[in-house]
């Protein structure tokens, strides 16, 4: 970006995670100047804890001295586990890659539209952008 006194872009995304840094790539490809805002900082490889158990790198609670990279958000009937920092949800996701089993689709909750049909052409997609493999090793676990 040019000096400037000024900001001056088409768009400002809210949040780097895949849903904000998709929105970003396909308004940037059709020619729109594009501003990403994000609350959290960058992490590199380094930075991150190589367990879970290590809280201090691990979770972010500033007031218990934890300054990680998976925040907990509390709300009155549940609690979010979720990213802070650049990449949002990329960064807790887990590298899993799954397509809802058809039951998820017969829940009321997805009831207005056909969304399993609306989804299903986007998985391919979405595993090809993300560089997706098959897992090496399945365990009992992973079929749950």
């Amino acid at each position: 970006m040019g000096k400037s006194d000024t900001f001056d872009f088409d768009y400002v995304i809210i949040g780097s995670g895949f849903g904000g840094s998709v929105s970003a790539l396909r308004l940037s490809e059709k020619g729109y100047t594009v501003a990403v805002l994000e609350k959290g900082k960058r992490w590199q490889k380094k930075d991150f804890p190589k367990t879970n158990w290590n809280t201090r790198k691990y979770l972010w609670l500033p007031q218990l001295g934890c300054y990680g990279y998976q925040m907990l958000t509390f709300f009155k009937h549940m609690v979010v586990l979720h990213g802070g920092g650049v990449g949002g949800g990329s960064l807790v996701y887990a590298n899993q890659l799954l397509i809802p089993p058809d039951d998820v689709f017969s829940r009321p909750e997805w009831g207005i539209a056909d969304c399993k049909a609306t989804l299903k052409p986007h998985y391919t997609e979405a595993r090809r952008m993300l560089g997706a493999n098959p897992s090496p090793q399945i365990g009992r676990a992973d079929q749950c």
